[in-house]
């Protein structure tokens, strides 16, 4: 299973993917997380979007390993917590 460190950072921007443009507020996070404990409200009836193994296995098991498609979301996790860290100018 995918070890999601339930940050938050990925439910925060899901207004920015085509994937999840229908479940996010005017500020890009998701409507369905409580910005107060980072959690998701739905989280056993979550969209498959949301569900990394099962994305996984119903889109990305034929053009790479489970392996690789984790290591590619946990880049993108540390790409959000990077991109948190950057000064606004």
């Amino acid at each position: 299973m995918f070890d999601c460190e339930r940050c938050g950072r990925c439910c925060r921007r899901v207004g920015r993917t085509a994937l999840g443009e229908d479940m996010a507020l005017p500020d890009g996070a998701c409507r369905h997380l409580d910005k107060a404990t980072n959690l998701c409200t739905i989280y056993e009836r979550r969209p498959l979007i949301c569900r990394v193994d099962d994305f996984y296995d119903a889109y990305m098991s034929k053009a790479m390993t489970r392996e690789e498609f984790y290591r590619r979301n946990k880049n993108v996790c540390r790409m959000f917590r990077n991109e948190e860290k950057i000064p606004a100018v």
